[in-house]
Parts: structure tokens; sequence; C-alpha cells
């Protein structure tokens, strides 16, 4: 449940970060900083983040991180670098820019989810249809 400390970026990135860390290496086996910093320039060309920028990270301690961060965690991850904007750099009063929150945010989810929100879209779809005709 997010709660509007939790909607701050530096919590948001760290969240984002854990949560695939430990779809990466499982709950409870999430390596070290210091061998995550070795895997995160292993991953990267020998490329480094410092070990106290991705303790920050994984704190919540980094609001802001570089476009060269957000590209070696991307590349860490096998992502795409805008996984690691949070979604409110993303959204917009404009109806393009909701339609790309949205997506942003969608990438996110597990397969489980999204399919929970396509069946629930269908559900809808089906009641629409039903009472038109």
């Amino acid at each position: 449940m997010n709660t509007a400390s939790d909607d701050a970026p530096g919590v948001w990135l760290a969240s984002a970060v854990w949560g695939l860390l430990e779809d990466k290496y499982g709950q409870g086996n999430v390596p070290s900083v210091r061998k995550l910093t070795q895997l995160i320039r292993e991953a990267n060309d020998s490329a480094t983040i410092s070990h106290s920028h991705v303790h920050n990270i994984l704190k919540g301690e980094a609001p802001n991180i570089t476009d060269k961060t957000r590209e070696m965690l991307a590349r860490f991850f096998g992502l795409p670098p805008a996984r690691f904007v949070p979604p409110a750099v993303h959204s917009c009063a404009g109806g393009q820019r909701r339609w790309e929150a949205l997506a942003f945010r969608f990438s996110s989810l597990q397969p489980d989810e999204l399919a929970a929100i396509e069946k629930a879209l269908q559900m809808v779809k089906e009641e629409r249809a039903g009472g038109v005709g």
C-alpha cells in the first residue's frame, strides 16, 4: 500500500530495485551491496556505480539518479532505462501523456497481474456490450 511518503522518488526507486532484485535472486537471497556493485560493473563492461550510491538507492536515499546510473541499472536488469523513472515524472493532464504513464506503470506488473487486468477489462466490455443491445 502506497502512502504519500512512498511516492517520493527515492522511496519509489528503492522499492522498484528491491522488487527486481528479489525477482532476480529470490526473496532473502539478494546479494550484499559490495557484491551487487561488482555484478552491476560486470554487466556494464567495467563501468561502475559506487558502493555508497547502490546503498543509497536501496535505502531510498537517492531521489535523483543520473542517466548513466539509470542505463547501468537497466543493463544489469535487462530492462529499458525508462523502468527506473518514477511514474510521476511521466504523468501529465494531456491524453497522450496519460496513456504513456499508464503504459509505464503496466511495464512493472507481473504477468499474472496483467492477466487479471485483462480479465477485468474483458468483463467491463462484455457488460457494456450486453447493456447496449
